[in-house]
């Protein structure tokens, strides 16, 4: 062994969502956390929303990592990600009022990029060609690229607020300014956002201060001396900045090779990566969506919805999901499956496009990331397709498999749930282990649990982590 490596040293892992997001991903993260130490955040801001079903409650985390319910766990929001401290003085409210003391177990790098005024003011009357939440994430990403503007720098880090609060600020202010003073028409609701947000700035500052860590080695010092680490993505692999389809994608990198640049940690320690999907796809916002439901006429009417403010609201007002889903329309079947599997924005209300399994995409995923293992969520809603024109569970198959089966999409048997307990896999019905199989055949990798509800004692686990080789159950 060589005297650099100490006989201790821990090592990390990558969880990262394979599709377009919304996949579950902190419930996985609060499913295993308890086998980890840290739990890290790597890349994006306030632009998603978390959501875990704990035996203690149920929270919606943007910023903070999703390891909240496991005290022993550490936290650690890594330099990749853009912190917006307005939400995240919220969000530190929300949880230490539900008795979650994060005192020494959250460590935030001081040199995440911080959203500013001029980002929400960018974001805010740009952001429908894309379709983002409006959080400024975008605009901050640019301006830590851009560096510097007109002579004026424009990136700002945390370390800087804390080391001279009101130069910042002030230079926050006039970047807010020129951004308003480039607008036509009535911006009176944005000069009162910009005066708001740079009045209760302090008060956040201050809020999150003893939360900041300075040392960049912190991480990696913990991970020498046997400390195991999971990396939590935010967004997904479809929307990498480089790798998803532009311009419909987030601003930053969401594969699992940048956890070890925006989570500031060496790639030596890296063990596995872990990737989550869901059996019932969904996107938010536009662009190309192959297994969508209804196609084209879909992703308008979620375009019109969201420019329209129409949300869960309104559409169980307009609609009856039990009639829809026996439609023979395929865009029927979609806003029929939202309705009843709930696939809403935690972050923003806003309705979720709707697609088939899409094993096509997965295989893709799972090869050019290096994907080890599998989670699949929301496996339980499958059991609707039973009554659709289906009357099956329709998957959307790989090129090979397609191009020797003469067909696109294959139905599978449905199966029931009522009776089944997450906690004895072996005893799940043969027509869901017939699914996995094909799933995992279809992929390329194991699938090391299923969904079966949103709680965390609601997926079945095959195997865990490190309990045999994983070379021995790839397909």
């Amino acid at each position: 062994m060589s005297a650099n490596i100490s006989p201790v040293r821990g090592y990390a892992d990558v969880l990262v969502g394979l599709q377009y997001g919304d996949e579950g991903k902190a419930k996985v993260i609060d499913l295993i956390a308890g086998d980890y130490d840290i739990i890290a955040r790597f890349n994006g801001g306030a632009n998603a929303g978390h959501t875990i079903d704990a035996p203690a409650g149920r929270v919606v985390l943007q910023q903070v990592p999703s390891g909240v319910f496991h005290p022993h766990t550490q936290l650690y929001i890594g330099s990749g990600s853009a912190v917006n401290l307005w939400k995240l003085k919220n969000e530190l409210d929300l949880v230490e009022a539900g008795g979650i003391d994060l005192t020494g177990r959250l460590f935030i790098s001081d040199r995440c990029a911080v959203v500013q005024p001029a980002h929400f003011i960018i974001d805010e009357t740009n952001s429908e060609d894309i379709g983002t939440t409006k959080n400024g994430v975008g605009p901050c990403y640019a301006d830590r690229a851009s560096r510097v503007r007109n002579g004026i720098r424009v990136n700002v880090q945390l370390r800087d607020l804390l080391a001279d609060p009101d130069t910042v600020m002030a230079a926050m202010r006039a970047s807010a300014e020129a951004e308003l003073s480039r607008l036509a028409g009535d911006v009176q609701h944005l000069r009162e956002r910009l005066d708001a947000s740079i009045t209760s700035l302090l008060d956040c500052i201050e809020r999150v201060r003893p939360f900041v860590q300075t040392d960049r080695g912190y991480l990696g010092r913990r991970v020498a001396a046997g400390a195991r680490v999971l990396f939590e993505g935010a967004q997904s692999l479809m929307l990498d900045v480089v790798h998803g389809d532009q311009p419909y994608v987030t601003a930053s990198h969401t594969v699992p090779a940048y956890a070890y640049v925006g989570g500031d940690l060496s790639p030596q320690y890296h063990r596995y990566t872990i990737g989550v999907a869901k059996a019932v796809v969904s996107r938010v916002g536009n662009g190309p969506f192959p297994s969508e439901l209804g196609a084209e006429r879909a992703e308008a009417y979620f375009a019109a919805a969201c420019a329209a403010g129409r949300g869960k609201a309104e559409e169980n007002i307009d609609y009856r999901p039990e009639e829809l889903l026996r439609s023979a329309d395929p865009m029927d079947l979609g806003i029929a499956l939202r309705m009843l599997t709930h696939e809403y924005g935690s972050g923003t209300g806003r309705p979720r496009r709707i697609g088939l399994l899409d094993l096509q995409q997965l295989r893709e995923m799972v090869g050019l990331f290096g994907v080890d293992v599998v989670y699949l969520n929301k496996v339980d809603c499958l059991a609707l397709y039973k009554e659709s024109v289906y009357a099956g569970i329709p998957v959307r198959l790989t090129a090979e498999t397609a191009a020797r089966d003469g067909e696109q999409v294959r139905i599978l048997p449905s199966f029931e749930l009522s009776a089944v307990d997450p906690a004895a896999p072996e005893l799940l019905p043969k027509e869901l282990l017939a699914f996995r199989s094909v799933v995992e055949q279809e992929i390329g990798a194991p699938v090391i649990g299923v969904g079966l509800g949103p709680e965390r004692d609601r997926t079945a686990q095959f195997f865990r982590l490190g309990e045999h080789r994983l070379q021995e159950t790839r397909t």
